[in-house]
Protein backbone atom coordinates (compact mmCIF):
# COMPACT_ATOMS: atom_id res chain seq x y z
CA UNK A 1 0.00 0.00 0.00
CA UNK A 2 1.47 3.34 -1.26
CA UNK A 3 1.62 5.70 1.80
CA UNK A 4 -0.67 9.18 1.00
CA UNK A 5 0.84 12.43 0.80
CA UNK A 6 -0.56 15.23 3.44
CA UNK A 7 0.39 18.99 1.30
CA UNK A 8 2.12 21.46 3.79
CA UNK A 9 3.81 24.30 2.52
CA UNK A 10 6.79 26.45 3.94
CA UNK A 11 4.20 27.53 6.60
CA UNK A 12 3.66 31.07 5.80
CA UNK A 13 1.76 33.35 8.21
CA UNK A 14 -1.36 33.30 6.67
CA UNK A 15 -1.16 29.67 7.02
CA UNK A 16 -0.85 29.69 10.94
CA UNK A 17 -3.24 31.42 12.58
CA UNK A 18 -2.57 32.64 15.90
CA UNK A 19 -5.15 33.10 18.45
CA UNK A 20 -5.34 35.59 21.34
CA UNK A 21 -7.49 35.20 23.85
CA UNK A 22 -9.59 38.74 24.94
CA UNK A 23 -8.54 38.03 29.02
CA UNK A 24 -4.97 37.41 28.13
CA UNK A 25 -2.49 39.44 29.93
CA UNK A 26 -1.34 41.88 27.08
CA UNK A 27 2.59 41.75 28.78
CA UNK A 28 2.13 37.92 28.17
CA UNK A 29 5.13 37.48 25.61
CA UNK A 30 3.08 34.04 24.73
CA UNK A 31 -0.23 33.94 22.83
CA UNK A 32 -2.95 31.88 25.17
CA UNK A 33 -4.04 29.74 22.12
CA UNK A 34 -3.24 28.55 18.62
CA UNK A 35 -4.91 27.09 15.69
CA UNK A 36 -3.16 24.46 13.84
CA UNK A 37 -2.44 24.48 10.19
CA UNK A 38 -4.36 22.06 8.42
CA UNK A 39 -3.12 19.56 6.05
CA UNK A 40 -5.17 18.75 3.01
CA UNK A 41 -4.30 15.62 1.24
CA UNK A 42 -2.18 14.86 -1.95
CA UNK A 43 -2.98 12.46 -4.95
CA UNK A 44 0.67 10.93 -4.12
CA UNK A 45 3.85 11.38 -2.97
CA UNK A 46 6.30 13.83 -5.08
CA UNK A 47 9.40 15.12 -5.04
CA UNK A 48 9.92 18.85 -4.88
CA UNK A 49 13.08 21.11 -3.31
CA UNK A 50 10.57 23.64 -2.09
CA UNK A 51 8.96 20.92 0.30
CA UNK A 52 9.90 19.14 3.52
CA UNK A 53 8.69 16.13 3.76
CA UNK A 54 7.98 14.30 7.37
CA UNK A 55 6.17 11.06 8.35
CA UNK A 56 2.38 11.69 9.07
CA UNK A 57 2.36 10.20 12.98
CA UNK A 58 -1.01 9.18 13.92
CA UNK A 59 -1.51 11.21 16.84
CA UNK A 60 -3.24 14.44 18.07
CA UNK A 61 -2.00 17.81 16.99
CA UNK A 62 -0.82 19.65 20.13
CA UNK A 63 0.99 22.56 20.91
CA UNK A 64 3.60 22.62 23.77
CA UNK A 65 4.31 26.31 25.53
CA UNK A 66 7.04 26.45 27.88
CA UNK A 67 7.60 30.17 29.49
CA UNK A 68 9.16 30.87 33.44
CA UNK A 69 9.46 27.08 33.96
CA UNK A 70 5.97 26.74 33.24
CA UNK A 71 4.83 23.71 30.64
CA UNK A 72 1.62 23.94 29.61
CA UNK A 73 0.13 22.11 26.55
CA UNK A 74 -2.60 23.16 23.99
CA UNK A 75 -4.88 19.86 22.00
CA UNK A 76 -8.63 20.35 20.59
CA UNK A 77 -9.38 17.31 22.41
CA UNK A 78 -8.76 18.42 26.32
CA UNK A 79 -8.84 21.33 28.53
CA UNK A 80 -5.83 20.52 30.69
CA UNK A 81 -3.84 17.68 28.39
CA UNK A 82 -1.05 17.58 31.28
CA UNK A 83 -3.43 15.97 33.44
CA UNK A 84 -3.77 13.46 31.14
CA UNK A 85 -0.73 12.71 30.17
CA UNK A 86 1.79 13.58 32.97
CA UNK A 87 4.30 12.14 31.73
CA UNK A 88 5.25 14.68 29.04
CA UNK A 89 5.96 17.50 31.94
CA UNK A 90 9.63 15.98 30.81
CA UNK A 91 9.26 18.43 27.44
CA UNK A 92 10.03 21.34 29.64
CA UNK A 93 13.61 20.03 31.19
CA UNK A 94 14.64 19.44 27.44
CA UNK A 95 14.39 22.94 26.12
CA UNK A 96 17.25 24.68 25.86
CA UNK A 97 15.74 28.51 26.08
CA UNK A 98 12.36 29.60 27.60
CA UNK A 99 9.66 31.67 25.90
CA UNK A 100 9.14 28.71 23.60
CA UNK A 101 6.18 27.48 21.69
CA UNK A 102 6.87 24.19 19.60
CA UNK A 103 4.06 22.28 17.11
CA UNK A 104 3.76 18.83 17.11
CA UNK A 105 1.70 15.70 17.03
CA UNK A 106 0.68 14.25 21.03
CA UNK A 107 1.22 10.07 20.57
CA UNK A 108 0.72 7.32 22.90
CA UNK A 109 3.00 4.75 22.49
CA UNK A 110 2.31 0.90 23.03
CA UNK A 111 4.42 -1.70 24.87
CA UNK A 112 6.39 -1.68 22.06
CA UNK A 113 7.11 1.33 21.22
CA UNK A 114 5.03 2.40 18.26
CA UNK A 115 2.14 5.06 18.04
CA UNK A 116 -1.38 3.53 18.67
CA UNK A 117 -4.22 5.72 18.13
CA UNK A 118 -6.86 3.34 19.57
CA UNK A 119 -4.77 3.87 22.98
CA UNK A 120 -4.63 7.74 22.17
CA UNK A 121 -8.38 8.09 21.27
CA UNK A 122 -8.91 5.96 24.54
CA UNK A 123 -6.44 8.46 26.81
CA UNK A 124 -8.12 11.14 25.45
CA UNK A 125 -12.42 9.65 25.63
CA UNK A 126 -11.37 9.10 29.70
CA UNK A 127 -8.40 11.27 31.36
CA UNK A 128 -8.68 8.13 34.05
CA UNK A 129 -7.73 5.51 31.59
CA UNK A 130 -4.16 4.34 31.62
CA UNK A 131 -1.75 2.00 28.94
CA UNK A 132 0.30 3.14 26.58
CA UNK A 133 2.79 5.91 26.99
CA UNK A 134 2.17 9.46 25.65
CA UNK A 135 5.06 11.52 23.61
CA UNK A 136 5.06 14.63 21.71
CA UNK A 137 7.16 14.92 18.44
CA UNK A 138 7.52 18.74 17.53
CA UNK A 139 7.56 19.57 14.22
CA UNK A 140 7.92 23.17 14.26
CA UNK A 141 9.28 26.26 16.55
CA UNK A 142 6.76 29.01 16.86
CA UNK A 143 8.44 30.89 19.52
CA UNK A 144 11.73 31.18 21.00
CA UNK A 145 12.83 33.85 23.91
CA UNK A 146 9.18 35.27 23.60
CA UNK A 147 9.89 35.92 20.25
CA UNK A 148 7.37 34.92 17.41
CA UNK A 149 9.06 33.03 14.68
CA UNK A 150 6.26 32.81 12.19
CA UNK A 151 7.13 34.82 10.05
CA UNK A 152 10.48 33.15 9.20
CA UNK A 153 10.44 30.60 6.63
CA UNK A 154 9.62 27.17 8.06
CA UNK A 155 13.24 24.89 7.13
CA UNK A 156 14.65 28.34 9.42
CA UNK A 157 12.24 27.71 12.21
CA UNK A 158 12.89 23.56 11.78
CA UNK A 159 16.51 23.87 11.96
CA UNK A 160 16.44 26.50 14.92
CA UNK A 161 13.70 23.73 16.33
CA UNK A 162 17.34 20.97 17.30
CA UNK A 163 19.00 24.07 18.62
CA UNK A 164 16.33 24.71 21.22
CA UNK A 165 14.93 20.69 21.89
CA UNK A 166 17.09 18.14 23.03
CA UNK A 167 15.70 14.64 21.54
CA UNK A 168 14.74 12.71 24.81
CA UNK A 169 12.52 9.38 25.25
CA UNK A 170 9.19 11.01 25.00
CA UNK A 171 9.59 13.80 23.02
CA UNK A 172 11.62 14.00 20.03
CA UNK A 173 12.38 16.12 17.12
CA UNK A 174 10.72 15.13 13.64
CA UNK A 175 13.04 13.70 11.08
CA UNK A 176 12.21 14.48 7.75
CA UNK A 177 13.37 14.71 4.23
CA UNK A 178 13.83 18.00 1.96
CA UNK A 179 12.99 17.81 -1.25
CA UNK A 180 12.09 13.66 -1.60
CA UNK A 181 8.78 12.77 -0.74
CA UNK A 182 8.73 9.67 -2.98
CA UNK A 183 11.78 8.68 -1.01
CA UNK A 184 10.08 9.07 2.43
CA UNK A 185 6.53 7.77 1.30
CA UNK A 186 8.61 4.41 0.50
CA UNK A 187 10.37 4.66 4.22
CA UNK A 188 7.10 5.47 6.30
CA UNK A 189 5.67 2.58 4.84
CA UNK A 190 8.30 0.12 5.67
CA UNK A 191 7.41 1.35 8.94
CA UNK A 192 4.09 0.48 8.82
CA UNK A 193 2.73 3.89 8.61
CA UNK A 194 -0.12 5.45 6.34
CA UNK A 195 1.21 8.67 5.68
CA UNK A 196 4.23 11.95 5.00
CA UNK A 197 2.47 15.29 5.57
Amino acid sequence: MAADTRRRTGGTPEQLRLVMDGGADPAARLPERIAPMTASAGEAPFDDEDYFFEPWWPGARAFAFADEGRLRLQTDHLADPLATFPELQVIGTQLKADGVVLAGTLLVLDDEGRPDADLLRRRLADPAAQGGEAAFVASDLLWVDGQGLTERPFLERHARLGDVLRDGRLCVVTRGLRGEGVTLAAAVAAMGLSAIS
